[in-house]
């Protein structure tokens, strides 16, 4: 097996009935103001069957819970209603 290293996922998208998931790494930059910046680059992308990611993200949420009840991560409280933008108007 091969072992690829990223700082996140920086895409997903849906093609059919495969789900393509770009991962790529992030690079500090300054930006000619001097202003810090983070650089994200893809770097490797997985293609998997609709039913393949749907597993997986169930598999995560485990981990998600199993790391929160272990105190390793805290969730976070939901935003103010205030700071929600209201779209039940909008159509397409």
């Amino acid at each position: 097996m091969q072992t690829s290293f990223a700082d996140g996922i920086l895409n997903i998208a849906i093609t059919g009935p495969l789900i393509r998931i770009d991962f790529g790494t992030a690079t500090p930059t300054t930006n000619a103001e001097g202003k810090q910046e983070v650089h994200l680059t893809p770097t490797q992308q997985v293609v998997m069957p609709l039913e393949g990611f749907v597993r997986s993200f169930g598999l995560q949420e485990q981990i998600v819970r199993k790391l929160i009840a272990d105190g390793v991560i805290k969730v976070q409280a939901p935003p103010p209603a205030s700071d929600l933008v209201n779209t039940s108007g909008l159509t397409q």
